[in-house]
């Protein structure tokens, strides 16, 4: 987890499944970019071989329902994800659902460190790489040698127009802010701007796909954006919830007031939401 935020932090971040849901919704519905990432990030692969995937982080199962129709007949998908209870139901109704066979382990990434090589024709990290990017090797490891491994990530400017409002907020309340602040750190710790330069020693070969978009929300539906960023409070405060816990309920009131002043300001915000697809072939062996 990039040593950034702990197990609670991410349980507590992603335990409610209709708020990542809705979260879903919020950006379809107000991307500019109207490319599904997830159709972006399976183009043109031939993936009818491959029989054995390992999603990581696999949530409810977003980027696995894309593969239906893709795999070999009776193919078997492993999810992985601290979350338990809907996520392991949703999963496995979602792969139930596509044609395949599927399984859940309730675990932090690191579980793949005991399983044997190449065990899986393609690994699958869908915006959770940088939770865990010391795993890079290992995953390469546990993929055969002519596995797959795809991994959509942010860039490291993220959010930036409302990131960059948390120190503000923090010194409003009369606290010294971070130099970086931690969701800002966990972006940067693999990220469309680094990503190839850390996956290159471990895979013969690494395509970097950019998914330049932002997402745009009018000022009269602010209210959607504040709601996007809510959901989002257990990553994007967590440097004020961690030394400051009694702070919190000011510090998120003040956030929301200059979201709503910014909107007000200039007709509407504008949130920087640019990722990157990493398709990665080949993977090296001893490294």
């Amino acid at each position: 987890m990039a040593g950034l935020y702990s197990l609670k932090d991410i349980q507590n971040a992603y335990q409610i499944i209709q708020e990542h849901m809705q979260t879903k919704k919020i950006i379809q519905e107000h991307a500019i970019n109207r490319q599904d990432i997830r159709e972006v990030a399976l183009d043109s692969l031939d993936l009818s071989k491959v029989e054995q995937v390992l999603d990581l982080g696999c949530g409810y199962g977003f980027f696995t329902e894309k593969l239906r129709g893709r795999l070999k007949e009776g193919a078997h998908i492993l999810g992985i994800d601290l979350v338990d209870r809907q996520n392991r139901e949703v999963f496995l109704k979602t792969v139930d659902e596509i044609g395949y066979r599927g399984e859940f382990i309730h675990s932090q990434a690191d579980i793949i460190k005991d399983m044997d090589g190449s065990r899986f024709d393609l690994v699958i990290a869908s915006y959770s790489l940088y939770f865990f990017p010391h795993l890079i090797p290992d995953i390469a490891r546990v993929l055969s040698p002519g596995g797959i491994f795809i991994t959509v990530t942010h860039s490291r400017h993220s959010l930036k127009e409302v990131t960059e409002l948390i120190p503000r907020c923090i010194e409003i309340m009369g606290l010294t802010p971070p130099q970086e602040i931690t969701i800002n750190r966990l972006f940067q710790s693999f990220c469309m701007e680094n990503g190839e330069e850390q996956l290159t020693p471990f895979f013969e070969k690494v395509d970097r796909i950019l998914y330049r978009n932002d997402l745009l929300f009018s000022l009269d539906r602010i209210s959607e954006c504040i709601d996007y960023l809510d959901k989002k409070r257990h990553l994007i405060f967590k440097d004020v919830m961690e030394s400051h816990p009694q702070k919190m309920k000011d510090v998120v009131s003040s956030f929301h007031a200059m979201i709503l002043e910014l909107a007000k300001e200039r007709g509407r915000v504008v949130l920087t939401k640019d990722d990157a697809v990493f398709r990665c072939f080949s993977p090296r062996r001893g490294v």
